[in-house]
């Protein structure tokens, strides 16, 4: 038997996303960041400089995958390629000063796009609706096994 509310979670939740990866208007700005460039830099910008393999290993995908990522990424001028600061062999990769400007400048086109969206809800209703968001993706990060840093 189909668990009508549970689809119904599954559907908005497609929907969000959707949205979310819209943010604002692409005609609003000069440029837009795609979504692999928005989770690489955010990732980095969370838990500081990673390897390829360390990111590949926090968002469960191939190697090969997140090699691709972050290439382009660094070809953009967002990420740039460093000596772990650490010691390590492994090269490490951290946002470029312009990453990060135009990674922020994107989640504030995000933010006033969700503001918009919520301006008839009261504070209280965005607050729980983020509560249960927050809630619901630190359900499928236990699940992944791959917990996200928050600040």
């Amino acid at each position: 038997m189909a668990d009508s509310t549970h689809d119904d979670l599954t559907y908005e939740q497609m929907l969000l996303t959707r949205s979310a990866l819209q943010g604002a208007p692409a005609k609003a700005r000069e440029w837009l960041l795609d979504r692999s460039a928005v989770v690489l830099i955010a990732r980095l910008e969370a838990s500081g400089p990673m390897s390829v393999g360390e990111l590949a290993e926090a968002f469960g995908l191939d190697i090969s995958t997140v090699h691709r990522q972050v290439a382009t990424a660094m070809r953009a001028g967002l990420i740039e390629r460093i000596t772990d600061p650490h010691g390590g062999a492994a090269r490490k990769h951290r946002p470029t000063a312009e990453g990060l400007r135009r990674f922020h400048a994107e989640m504030d086109a995000r933010a006033e796009s969700f503001r918009t969206a919520t301006a008839d809800w009261t504070e209280n209703e965005v607050a729980t609706f983020t509560a249960l968001m927050r809630r619901f993706n630190q359900g499928l990060e236990e699940l992944r096994g791959q917990p996200w840093p928050r600040p």
